[in-house]
């Protein structure tokens, strides 16, 4: 379990823009120090290490189309990073999700 916190919408907070911007980080600059990084931004939802294209990967809001150039501003202050692909979401199909799962792990355990 990882907690029992409020389940906020980044929409009803006034952030109804969501993209997923993918970074390729700089030879010798560590996923850590540009994690401590984005770890400051609040519009930062999450940030995972990947494999493929890219080196990381970052789920972002913003208020609006202009206000995520910001926000990537922001991201890209980082001398670790040495670029970004952003994608921005139209539109969600499944929302973060994990009962189904818990259902199937309960269900068949490990």
């Amino acid at each position: 379990m990882t907690g029992w916190g409020p389940d906020l919408s980044p929409d009803a907070l006034g952030f109804p823009v969501m993209a997923f911007l993918t970074l390729e980080i700089r030879r010798g600059s560590g996923h850590n120090t540009v994690a401590s990084h984005l770890a400051t931004i609040p519009e930062v939802l999450e940030a995972y290490t990947i494999t493929g294209a890219g080196d990381m990967w970052a789920r972002v809001v913003a208020r609006s189309n202009a206000d995520l150039q910001r926000v990537i501003d922001r991201v890209l202050a980082d001398p670790g990073i040495e670029r970004s692909t952003t994608v921005i979401a139209l539109a969600a199909q499944i929302e973060h999700r994990v009962l189904p799962l818990a259902r199937v792990a309960a269900v068949t355990p490990g």
